[in-house]
């Protein structure tokens, strides 16, 4: 008789555990598709202290009845004034009037707690008026905390700049020139780094020439200028050359009358930036000589209008300067010499 009392007391205990966990409500965590939208918000993200006009979109699974409350917390969010129900508008498959009791102000992680709506599975809408809210004053990671009786829901509003990383680097400005010979491979021939260029014994009866390139190398954004400064004339010490045009179309100089220039062909650049020569001093004629024997200076010669990185043997991205020199039965004797000195200017 007792082991039937005690089965029948064990059954009982069965039955009652079993009919209060049956009336333990529970949640389905369904809803999907969270987002906080409006005025002052981007991409659940706002910047501090700043005033919205949110609406908190989401989607439900289990459809919300007039009884029902809906209660939806804003963490990170203050009010400006007292929220009253009229301020609050329901869309989405939400149809009903909206009963809220108000949030007066001042409050801060502004909650809303709310009844009377009827929405049906699928994307609800709950917007507060303009005027209202506003960011707090302090950057995190902020939970907005969505909750039906059914279903909920949980995601972060981003409020200042707590959840960016900004990435640095420097580069630091560079710039390279050297004198090489004509078809770049090697520097022109120096003395104690002071680079020569030799005529040889001038004759009436040839053009006598002698060439180099000027390879600059910079990372300035905005190019370079290169210039030149001569000591002297091309002379004697008593005899001083003529010199062929300054700017315009040039000097085409010939065999057996007296004329001194450089030929310029400015090149290009790896950068793909324009390359121009300067029409003062070096005019528009590629073909002809001009003046490198200025005093006063520095003379600009060409500019390029971006970056430069010519490397190995390259004749393409640098300036060729071609001297020709040209003398008559009437040129005085001597050895002639004089030094351009040759300077660039970046532009970053």
């Amino acid at each position: 008789m007792k082991r039937i009392f005690l089965y029948f007391g064990l059954i009982l205990g069965l039955l009652i555990v079993i009919g209060f966990v049956d009336e333990v409500p529970v949640k389905a965590s369904g809803l999907t598709s969270m987002s906080i939208t409006g005025t002052g918000i981007l991409l659940n993200a706002s910047g501090v202290n700043t005033p919205i006009t949110p609406t908190i979109n989401f989607t439900i699974t289990n459809p919300v009845i007039a009884s029902d409350t809906i209660v939806i917390i804003l963490n990170g969010v203050n009010t400006v004034a007292s929220v009253n129900q009229t301020d609050i508008i329901a869309g989405g498959t939400c149809s009903g009037s909206v009963s809220m009791p108000s949030v007066v102000h001042p409050s801060s992680n502004v909650s809303f707690v709310i009844t009377g709506l009827n929405c049906s599975s699928g994307a609800v809408t709950i917007s507060v008026g303009a005027s209202l809210l506003t960011t707090s004053s302090s950057g995190g990671n902020y939970s907005i905390d969505i909750d039906t009786p059914s279903d909920t829901g949980h995601f972060l509003y981003y409020i200042g700049n707590t959840n960016q990383i900004r990435f640095t680097g420097t580069i630091t400005p560079t710039i390279s020139f050297s004198i090489r010979n004509a078809d770049d491979s090697a520097e022109l021939d120096n003395v104690g780094g002071l680079k020569f260029c030799e005529f040889g014994v001038l004759t009436t009866t040839t053009v006598s020439t002698c060439s180099y390139r000027l390879k600059v190398g910079t990372n300035a954004a905005n190019g370079y200028t290169v210039s030149y400064k001569s000591d002297t004339e091309f002379s004697n010490g008593l005899h001083n050359f003529q010199n062929a045009a300054i700017g315009g179309i040039g000097t085409a100089i010939v065999a057996g009358t007296e004329d001194y220039g450089a030929i310029l062909n400015p090149g290009s650049t790896t950068s793909g930036a324009i390359v121009t020569r300067n029409l003062a001093n070096f005019g528009s004629n590629a073909l002809n000589a001009y003046k490198i024997t200025g005093t006063s200076g520095p003379y600009d010669i060409y500019s390029s209008a971006g970056m430069n990185a010519p490397s190995g043997t390259d004749t393409t991205n640098t300036a060729l300067m071609t001297h020709e020199v040209a003398i008559s039965a009437s040129t005085p004797t001597g050895n002639y010499l004089h030094t351009v000195v040759y300077t660039v200017s970046a532009i970053y």
